[in-house]
C-alpha cells in the first residue's frame, strides 16, 4: 500500500516525531510519561488536516508539504528503538537470563534450554524477533525507571521466553504451559 509523497517528511514536536502520513514515533521519555501518568496514545496520529495541525505546520518553513494518511501502511518492523536493541542477539540475551534463573548443575537446565530454543525458533519462524527486541527494550526501560507492571495476562504467560525477558512472572516451564496457547500457528 502506498502513502502520500509527503510520508517521508516529519516534524519534531515536544515529545514525539509526527509523520505527515499519520504515523508517530514516541520517545522513551514520552513513553515513560504516558505509563506513569496513565496517558493513552490516543491522539498521537494525524488522520485529518485540522486547523491546529495546518497552523502548526505553516509556522515551520520546512513543513510546507503536509499530507494525511491515505492508506494504512503494511505492518513494518522498523521499530523506533535504540540502536543497541535493533541488533540485539535475542538468543544470547535470553540464554543469559536463563543462566541467571537456573544454576548450571540444576537437572532442569537442559530441558529449560531446549524449551527456550524451541520457542525462539517459533518466534523466528513467525517473524517476531524484532517484537522480542522491542519487548526487551520496553522491559529494560521500565526497570531502569522503577516502574512496576502486571504479573501477566492471558495466553502470553504460556511463553517461557517472555517470562525470562520479564514480560510476566509466570514460569510457564514449571507449570507445563504450552507455547501454542500463545503463538497459535494453525
Amino acid at each position: 500500500m502506498e502513502t502520500t509523497a509527503a510520508a517521508s517528511l516529519n516534524t519534531e514536536l515536544a515529545d514525539r516525531v509526527l509523520w505527515y502520513d499519520g504515523d508517530s514515533t514516541v520517545t522513551t521519555d514520552a513513553l515513560m510519561r504516558a505509563i506513569v501518568n496513565g496517558n493513552s496514545t490516543q491522539g498521537l496520529f494525524v488522520s485529518e488536516l485540522t486547523p491546529d495541525i495546518t497552523k502548526y505546520n505553516r509556522n515551520f518553513p520546512k513543513s510546507e508539504h503536509i499530507g494525511v494518511k491515505e492508506n494504512i501502511k503494511p505492518l513494518s518492523f522498523e521499530w523506533n528503538i535504540p540502536e543497541e536493541y535493533k541488533d540485539l542477539n535475542v538468543l544470547r540475551y535470553v540464554a543469559t537470563k536463563l543462566m541467571e534463573e537456573i544454576k548450571t548443575d540444576d537437572p532442569e537446565l537442559c530441558p529449560r534450554a531446549e524449551r527456550v530454543a524451541d520457542e525462539l525458533n517459533l518466534y523466528e519462524s513467525l517473524g517476531l524477533m524484532d517484537v522480542l527486541r522491542t519487548l526487551i527494550f520496553v522491559i529494560n526501560t521500565l526497570i531502569e525507571n522503577n516502574v512496576v507492571w502486571g504479573v501477566g495476562r492471558g495466553s502470553s504467560v504460556a511463553s517461557y521466553v517472555l517470562y525470562l525477558i520479564g514480560v510476566h512472572d509466570v514460569d510457564s516451564f514449571k507449570y507445563g504451559l504450552n507455547i501454542e496457547e500463545f503463538l497459535r500457528t494453525e
